[in-house]
């Protein structure tokens, strides 16, 4: 008869295991919520660049103005917006953002004809978490040229 070692895990060594994983797991989830909220701002900043650039662009194509304006009439960018031509056909359209996400602007960007912004002074807009966490915000900046920046850093 073959001596045979016994085979497996204990109940001790399986419970002492699954207690690390919770102590590791107890120190990385905060720190996950923190990057999910970081991806989520950096998304919705260059999806904003990228809608300034769009109007500036058709703005030159269509050689006449094109306003951009958020959903709600207001300040209050995060609901969405609407990029319309002079004659008033919508170009593009956003949908609104999760709650977590506040963005901040102006009630309104125009681009003139030859795509610049008809502003008098640099057009901020910022990007930031909803809460106060120690994600840092985005500020896209569009100065006279109608050029959109963006960079990390409040406004």
């Amino acid at each position: 008869m073959l001596n045979r070692l016994p085979r497996g895990f204990t109940l001790p060594e399986l419970l002492m295991v699954v207690t690390i994983i919770g102590i590791i797991a107890a120190y990385a989830v905060p720190s996950f919520n923190n990057m999910m909220v970081n991806e989520r701002i950096k998304g919705a900043s260059f999806e904003v660049a990228a809608a300034l650039t769009l109007a500036r662009s058709e703005a030159i194509k269509r050689n006449g103005s094109v306003t951009i304006t958020p959903t709600s009439g207001t300040t209050a960018w995060a609901g969405g917006w609407t990029t319309t031509a002079a004659d008033a056909s919508v170009i593009t359209t956003q949908g609104a953002y999760p709650s977590s996400i506040v963005i901040t602007g102006p009630t309104s960007i125009v681009y003139n004809r030859s795509g610049r912004s008809s502003s008098s002074t640099t057009v901020t807009l910022q990007v930031g978490p909803a809460t106060g966490t120690a994600v840092s915000p985005r500020c896209i900046s569009v100065a006279l040229t109608g050029q959109p920046k963006s960079v990390v850093g409040s406004c």
